[in-house]
């Protein structure tokens, strides 16, 4: 066999959902680990639907990842072009092929007929499917019934009995009974093709080896093995990684899009490397107890062999600690520029940053890095780091600030600061010798200057905070507790 040649096919009719995403990184791990290629193949020919704009935020989202196709859209190859709308003429010459064959028919029943057939059919609890009336007609017949509805579909001439049966990497061999199964439409009234037959002949004329997608689409699977069947032409190996699930167990909703869309993740604050790692994951196993995997390491160990035949389960809790891990193996040149678009985003950088900026931005992102779970916390995280007049937390003002000895404890604190060195260790001693000469000593002294300097109980550690800030800033707002709560 030839390398492999794998294809991610997504519809431009919507946001692209995290599954989809998943589906595009076990493609993108197989064809770079096993020197293969990776295909972009968009499969517009569902007009109704197309979303504008869709098909832009899904490339965007895989260049996002890091996953850039070897083939497709505005890089171009041999097998093009690469959307489905683009390709009409090769559906139409296969779909007559088939016709001529016997292997499939022109369908004239009216939406109509066909709606009040499913109509019947569900009165009678029966299940729903195209009774194969234009199936088995005679020439005079046909050319009545052309005449009623020159506009017809094409459907496929499904076997009437026996078993499909195929090979699926992740769920062994796998078979359907014939007779249930419905001859479905090909070619559309409008010409164009729908997924089933579109896909079966675009993946054997890019010579794709491998076809992945989700387990949803398995139930159509025989559809699909019976048209290459039909054609004579050699099946691709077939993969269905596992359905998704929420941790209760549950199917994910595609209107929950708190959850599913992916660029939600993107724009949340999330690492590409920590999304790649997570979606890996997610229904795959190397055979080791070990949850980060950087990307070589992921292309170096991914076959289709590790992906379990169970549902994964979406667990954002697991997502997080993983982005936080990779945070804190981020370089702080890294970090810094990564947090960045995000303060300048809260207005507290300016667009052409200084130099000096940029190297007070390097100090705040040091001491909030450890802490960081997504980039979207650095706004609220480095706040007190360039606001002077933000509002204190409320109960921490009343438990550290309104006490009866924090104004005199803060005007010691004042006196020590404004005639040391600005030092780590300077400031510490400072900020504790004030303390001892009030007679306090640990949290009765560290918690008022915190509360006074950044309003809050809680940070890195406040001497930290106090050098990285500055001498004339700390005193200007110790200053300000003691006006505010020294009355």
């Amino acid at each position: 066999m030839s390398k492999p040649r794998v294809r991610f096919a997504p519809s431009p009719t919507g946001s692209p959902h995290i599954g989809n995403i998943r589906t595009a990184v076990f493609d993108y791990l197989f064809a770079r680990h096993t020197g293969g290629t990776f295909i972009l193949r968009i499969e517009d020919t569902d007009r109704a639907r197309f979303v504008p704009g869709s098909l832009e935020e899904m490339m965007e989202d895989l260049r996002w990842m890091g996953m850039q196709w070897d083939e497709g859209p505005e890089v171009g190859g041999a097998y093009g072009p690469y959307f489905q709308s683009e390709r009409l003429e090769h559906y139409t010459r296969y779909a007559k092929q088939l016709v001529d064959e016997g292997k499939a028919y022109y369908c004239h029943c009216t939406k109509e007929r066909l709606e009040k057939m499913r109509k019947e059919q569900e009165a009678a609890k029966l299940g729903t499917g195209y009774d194969r009336r234009c199936r088995d007609l005679s020439t005079e017949e046909r050319e009545r019934r052309a005449a009623e509805n020159p506009n017809p579909v094409i459907r496929f001439a499904m076997k009437r009995e026996g078993r499909t049966e195929f090979q699926d990497i992740v769920r062994g061999t796998v078979s359907f009974d014939n007779a249930l199964q419905d001859d479905f439409v090909m070619i559309k009234a409008d010409g164009f093709p729908t997924y089933h037959f579109a896909s079966v002949v675009d993946d054997h004329l890019m010579e794709i080896t491998h076809v992945v997608r989700g387990d949803e689409w398995l139930s159509s699977a025989p559809k699909h093995v019976q048209l290459y069947e039909a054609f004579g032409w050699q099946q691709p190996i077939w993969v269905h990684p596992p359905l998704i699930l929420d941790v209760t167990g549950k199917k994910l909703s595609k209107r929950s899009e708190t959850q599913t869309a992916f660029t939600r993740y993107r724009e949340s604050g999330y690492l590409p490397e920590a999304m790649l790692n997570f979606l890996a994951t997610m229904g795959w196993s190397a055979g080791e107890d070990r949850k980060l995997y950087r990307r070589e390491e992921l292309i170096g160990r991914f076959t289709f062999d590790g992906i379990v035949n169970h549902p994964a389960i979406l667990d954002l809790a697991k997502l997080n600690d993983l982005n936080g891990e990779y945070i804190r193996l981020a370089s702080l040149d890294e970090l810094a520029g990564m947090v960045l678009g995000w303060l300048q985003k809260a207005g507290y950088l300016g667009e052409q940053p200084s130099e000096v900026d940029l190297a007070y931005l390097k100090e705040v992102t040091a001491l909030i890095q450890e802490r960081m779970v997504t980039l979207a916390d650095a706004p609220d995280m480095a706040s007190f780091f360039y606001v002077c007049d933000f509002d204190y937390d409320e109960k921490g003002a009343r438990k550290h600030l309104a006490k009866e000895t924090t104004p005199a404890l803060l005007k010691a604190v004042i006196e020590r600061l404004s005639s040391a060195e600005w030092t780590l260790e300077s400031i510490e001693a400072a900020v504790r010798q004030a303390g001892s000469e009030m007679g306090m000593e640990g949290g009765q002294v560290i918690h008022p200057v915190r509360m006074a300097i950044t309003g809050r109980t809680f940070g890195p550690g406040l001497f930290e905070i106090m050098r990285v800030i500055g001498k004339d800033r700390c005193i200007s707002r110790l200053r300000r507790a003691v006006c505010e709560f020294g009355k």
